[in-house]
Protein backbone atom coordinates (compact mmCIF):
# COMPACT_ATOMS: atom_id res chain seq x y z
CA UNK A 1 0.00 0.00 0.00
CA UNK A 2 1.31 3.44 -1.35
CA UNK A 3 1.46 6.28 1.33
CA UNK A 4 1.90 9.86 0.66
CA UNK A 5 5.84 11.16 1.29
CA UNK A 6 7.07 12.16 4.63
CA UNK A 7 9.10 15.53 4.99
CA UNK A 8 11.76 14.30 6.47
CA UNK A 9 11.37 16.00 9.94
CA UNK A 10 8.44 13.80 10.32
CA UNK A 11 9.88 10.95 9.13
CA UNK A 12 12.98 11.54 11.84
CA UNK A 13 10.48 11.66 14.18
CA UNK A 14 8.70 8.52 13.40
CA UNK A 15 12.07 6.96 12.65
CA UNK A 16 11.30 3.93 15.05
CA UNK A 17 8.01 2.96 14.01
CA UNK A 18 9.00 3.77 10.50
CA UNK A 19 12.07 1.07 10.84
CA UNK A 20 9.62 -1.37 12.26
CA UNK A 21 6.48 -1.07 10.04
CA UNK A 22 9.53 -1.92 7.37
CA UNK A 23 11.44 -4.82 8.81
CA UNK A 24 8.18 -6.52 10.71
CA UNK A 25 5.58 -5.36 7.87
CA UNK A 26 7.73 -5.13 4.86
CA UNK A 27 5.95 -1.82 4.00
CA UNK A 28 8.69 0.85 2.67
CA UNK A 29 8.03 4.27 3.27
CA UNK A 30 8.96 7.04 0.91
CA UNK A 31 10.76 10.11 2.66
CA UNK A 32 10.71 13.75 1.06
CA UNK A 33 13.86 15.95 1.08
CA UNK A 34 12.68 17.98 -1.58
CA UNK A 35 10.41 18.08 -4.23
CA UNK A 36 13.14 16.23 -6.57
CA UNK A 37 14.61 14.33 -3.68
CA UNK A 38 13.35 11.44 -2.32
CA UNK A 39 14.80 8.05 -0.99
CA UNK A 40 12.79 4.63 0.31
CA UNK A 41 13.15 2.96 3.73
CA UNK A 42 12.64 -0.79 3.50
CA UNK A 43 14.31 -3.59 5.54
CA UNK A 44 17.51 -4.95 5.05
CA UNK A 45 15.76 -8.33 3.66
CA UNK A 46 14.06 -6.38 1.27
CA UNK A 47 17.31 -4.79 -0.60
CA UNK A 48 18.42 -7.61 -0.50
CA UNK A 49 15.67 -9.47 -2.48
CA UNK A 50 15.72 -5.99 -4.68
CA UNK A 51 19.63 -6.80 -5.37
CA UNK A 52 19.35 -10.29 -5.74
CA UNK A 53 16.24 -9.59 -8.56
CA UNK A 54 18.76 -7.03 -10.32
CA UNK A 55 21.78 -9.60 -10.49
CA UNK A 56 19.50 -12.12 -12.31
CA UNK A 57 18.01 -9.74 -14.41
CA UNK A 58 21.60 -8.41 -15.01
CA UNK A 59 23.10 -12.22 -15.54
CA UNK A 60 19.87 -12.54 -18.52
CA UNK A 61 20.71 -10.12 -20.10
CA UNK A 62 24.58 -10.98 -20.52
CA UNK A 63 22.64 -14.49 -21.15
CA UNK A 64 20.69 -13.26 -24.05
CA UNK A 65 24.09 -11.08 -25.45
CA UNK A 66 26.33 -14.14 -25.54
CA UNK A 67 23.38 -16.04 -27.23
CA UNK A 68 23.19 -13.14 -30.19
CA UNK A 69 27.13 -12.98 -30.24
CA UNK A 70 27.06 -16.98 -30.37
CA UNK A 71 24.51 -16.71 -33.15
CA UNK A 72 26.14 -13.79 -35.02
CA UNK A 73 23.69 -11.35 -34.31
CA UNK A 74 25.61 -9.08 -31.84
CA UNK A 75 28.59 -7.68 -32.33
CA UNK A 76 30.55 -7.17 -28.72
CA UNK A 77 34.28 -6.16 -28.18
CA UNK A 78 36.36 -9.42 -26.57
CA UNK A 79 38.29 -7.42 -24.19
CA UNK A 80 37.49 -4.62 -22.19
CA UNK A 81 39.16 -1.42 -20.45
CA UNK A 82 37.11 -1.00 -17.83
CA UNK A 83 33.76 -2.64 -16.04
CA UNK A 84 32.24 0.53 -17.49
CA UNK A 85 32.81 -0.32 -21.37
CA UNK A 86 31.42 -4.20 -20.72
CA UNK A 87 28.63 -2.82 -19.22
CA UNK A 88 28.14 -0.22 -21.88
CA UNK A 89 28.71 -2.85 -24.80
CA UNK A 90 26.12 -4.84 -22.50
CA UNK A 91 23.73 -2.18 -22.72
CA UNK A 92 23.26 -2.34 -18.80
CA UNK A 93 24.02 0.38 -16.47
CA UNK A 94 26.79 0.45 -14.18
CA UNK A 95 26.55 -0.46 -10.69
CA UNK A 96 25.07 1.82 -8.38
CA UNK A 97 23.88 4.07 -11.70
CA UNK A 98 20.32 4.18 -11.65
CA UNK A 99 18.70 1.74 -14.47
Amino acid sequence: MATDPLGIAEARSQLGTLVARAVHGHQPTTIRRSTTERAVLISEADYEELLRARRELEAGHVAEAITAHARGEREMMMTYDSKEALYADLGLPTPGERS
